[in-house]
């Protein structure tokens, strides 16, 4: 009898612990925190994973809790760790987003806003258009099995009440960061330069013939030429993707070795 309720009393913080931190990474992760993944299915499935992670890790690597307060610092610390693995894989998923933004301003079209049903919330056209190739690319790559990959290895390389924020992990979030602007660059630098070239010449054409009514032809040239420059895009994507792609691996995992 007293040895059931000692097994209770570790097994239970444990497992409060594994679904703290798998909550964590659900609600920053791509995919898992849309909106359209209602709070009651994603808490469903948080439970679930809790459970089946829990029983995979084991009692002997729950950490002893001796009270209420030292339990709901693990719980914080171990929110905070899943908050962070979660950014690391959504890296790829927002550069495609400003990318879409630069280009869109570019074309004239920013102001050229779509309902986006993954997050509820208004975006650039361009940008809705590029995360639905990006989606695409990702689960051909089978990224979504990274995903879960990543939901039960990190518990094999942080141990429960061991992750720490390093100043390693610190330097690795800045760089993520600043790396999801450098991807955005990449993909729409093509884009970029070749509107900027177009408007090279509509100011050349505007020296030339005073007369004619630049503003008038300027935007619709510039429209039409841009989404021929995004068919064009989609090759150079297949080319850049698959390295993405692999840097936001290797970023992830080096972010889970740092944090323990």
């Amino acid at each position: 009898m007293y040895e059931i309720a000692d097994q209770l009393n570790l097994l239970i913080p444990g497992y409060i612990l594994v679904f703290a931190r798998i909550s964590a990474m659900l609600a920053t992760m791509p995919v898992f925190s849309y909106p359209m993944i209602t709070g009651r299915i994603r808490t469903l499935l948080a439970f679930t994973l809790a459970l089946i992670v829990g029983s995979i890790v084991g009692a002997d690597s729950f950490p002893a809790v001796a009270s209420v307060w030292q339990m709901v610092g693990l719980m914080a610390k171990e929110i905070f760790i899943g908050m962070i693995i979660g950014f690391g894989a959504r890296m790829i998923f927002e550069g495609f987003a400003i990318a879409g933004a630069v280009v869109g301003l570019q074309m004239g079209v920013a102001m050229a806003n779509v309902m986006d049903p993954t997050i509820r919330q208004q975006v650039p056209i361009i940008s809705q258009f590029w995360m639905m190739v990006m989606i695409l690319f990702f689960l051909a790559l089978d990224g979504h099995l990274f995903l879960v990959e990543t939901l039960f290895r990190n518990f094999q390389i942080i141990p429960l009440g061991m992750g720490e924020l390093s100043a390693d992990a610190g330097d690795a979030i800045i760089r993520g960061g600043s790396r999801i602007y450098q991807i955005g660059i990449q993909f729409a630098a093509p884009a970029m330069v070749f509107l900027l070239l177009v408007d090279t010449g509509i100011g050349f054409m505007a020296r030339v013939m005073p007369q004619m009514n630049v503003f008038f032809v300027a935007m619709p040239l510039k429209i039409g030429l841009g989404f021929i420059m995004l068919m064009v895009s989609l090759n150079i994507f297949q080319l850049l993707f698959d390295i993405v792609y692999h840097d936001m691996i290797q970023f992830t995992s080096d972010l889970v070795g740092k944090l323990s």
